[in-house]
């Protein structure tokens, strides 16, 4: 599986850059994983040049065969290729014209398993996923497909009636992403995205709260500037904290990473700081333009980063943001599955006319002081304040922050903060 979290890292940061391509100043959040899974969704369905493009473009052709000491849950039955069976057939780097059956199943396979154990964790954390594929009622959608995206992807395929009543579909489309999200996303489709052209929509809504594993104590929360460069600040609510932190340091970009833990510890926020400057923006893009699976990598290894008394400063902020990707997939070369003449979707149906109409992507993340009542207690803030010697982080202008499944090393979220 290490494999499918090496490919899902290497696309979320090449989508990272075509979304922050035209505007190095705006606020960034989106779940890789769960994008990913759901154009793994889409991956299932299709057939010829849709696959393979869909396979080049999120990394899915570098995904090996790979021995491992838990079954993958197939169902050996209707021909799954079990986590320990020969890598015999099994795609390389360039990938072929056609994907095999049994590859595209090993890779909803390997999907399954890892969002297995991301729900294994929503007890102590609220991660709403809301990813589900609606299609036009008058297509009919095989049943086999159905059934393998239940049991890989956990959602299925929704039929509504686009055709004869588009209104009607986009809301009952929004009632279930905000039902699934807690109610924090509202109106994901606007007004008019939806007509009676449209055939088939991808949606995926993601809602994410935890609470940290060591609380930010509100009373030394204070008003402070956060510096874009010389000429603009603005005032944030920086939350404090002193304690013990993992932190590494990059030299070569004067970078100083941070792992913040979530109860419990199977979650972390990792925060990429460069340092100040003159011109924060300019030092942020700098950063953004070196990263890379390796790199991240490496940088968040225990190798880089060791247990230090660290002076924390860190902003409350909330993002919210809406992305549709049509255009973005496209740049990075998916381009037939929204063509209705190119489209091979024929595994989710033998209608030769079904192509996907809109892939939107919605995230919201709220970050503040809250954590566990375990770790309210006063007596060991009281111990740590008369330690004499601090290591400073404070993010007062712009950084980069990932939250990860520690377990799995899966990048969950990925996010720019420019401007609290």
């Amino acid at each position: 599986m290490d494999s499918l979290v090496a490919a899902n890292t290497k696309f979320c940061f090449d989508i990272f850059q075509e979304i922050s391509r035209d505007d190095c100043r705006k606020n960034i959040f989106f779940c890789p994983l769960s994008l990913s899974a759901a154009l793994g969704m889409v991956r299932l369905g299709a057939r010829s040049d849709s696959g393979r493009q869909i396979d080049e473009v999120l990394h899915f052709n570098e995904i090996s065969q790979e021995e491992d000491k838990e079954p993958i849950p197939c169902r050996k039955s209707t021909g799954r290729v079990p986590a320990d069976s020969p890598s015999e057939g099994q795609k390389g780097a360039t990938g072929s014209t056609e994907s095999s059956k049994e590859e595209n199943e090993l890779l909803s396979c390997y999907f399954g398993k890892l969002l297995s154990k991301l729900d294994r964790i929503k007890p102590d954390y609220t991660m709403s996923i809301a990813n589900r594929l609606y299609g036009e009622k008058e297509i009919p959608i095989s049943p086999e497909y159905v059934e393998d995206v239940i049991q890989f992807y956990h959602t299925t395929i929704e039929s509504v009636d686009f055709r004869k009543d588009p209104e009607n579909s986009r809301q009952l489309i929004n009632f279930w992403v905000e039902s699934q999200c807690q109610g924090k996303i509202k109106d994901f489709f606007s007004k008019n995205t939806i007509n009676d052209a449209t055939v088939l929509v991808l949606v995926n809504a993601v809602y994410f709260k935890a609470k940290w594993d060591r609380c930010f104590d509100y009373k030394h929360t204070v008003e402070a500037d956060f510096v874009l460069n010389q000429n603009e600040k603005k005032s944030v609510k920086m939350m404090k904290q002193k304690g013990v932190f993992k932190l590494g340091f990059v030299e070569e970009l004067k970078m100083q990473i941070l792992e913040i833990k979530y109860t419990k510890g199977e979650l972390s926020m990792f925060v990429l700081l460069p340092s100040s400057s003159e011109d924060n923006l300019q030092s942020l893009c700098e950063l953004e333009r070196n990263i890379t699976y390796e790199k991240v990598a490496a940088w968040c290894s225990s190798k880089n980063m060791s247990e230090e008394k660290v002076a924390v400063s860190f902003p409350q902020f909330t993002l919210e943001d809406t992305y549709d990707l049509n255009s973005i997939l496209q740049d990075l070369g998916i381009t037939d599955i929204f063509d209705e003449r190119k489209a091979d979707l024929t595994r989710i149906s033998s209608s030769p006319n079904l192509y996907l109409s809109k892939v939107v992507h919605k995230a919201f993340v709220e970050v503040d002081e809250d954590g566990t009542e375990a770790a309210a207690g006063s007596g060991a803030v009281g111990m740590e304040m008369s330690v004499p010697s601090w290591t400073e982080f404070n993010a007062n202008h712009p950084f980069l922050f990932l939250i990860r499944h520690n377990k799995t090393q899966s990048i969950l979220f990925y996010g720019r903060v420019c401007s609290p």
